[in-house]
């Protein structure tokens, strides 16, 4: 029996908001594998879950068939 171990994150919404050095925000430079496990960790409707689906929106994608790619 393989044990699957849940990532734990501890990101908040000001950390994934937050612009680096060069002025892009942490939300457009993570993949969407880590964003989707950003997603998995947080409750429904909180603004960190909201703020993935805006970015997917954003770019032309459906959350749901972004998230589902990457379960």
């Amino acid at each position: 029996m393989k044990k699957t171990a849940r990532i734990e994150t501890r990101e908040t919404y000001e950390w994934l908001m937050a612009r680096g050095r060069y002025g892009v925000r942490r939300i457009e430079k993570l993949g969407w594998k880590r964003l989707a496990q950003i997603y998995d960790a947080n409750k429904p409707n909180s603004a960190i879950r909201r703020a993935i689906n805006a970015e997917c929106r954003r770019l032309g994608y459906t959350p749901r068939v972004i998230l589902a790619l990457n379960a």
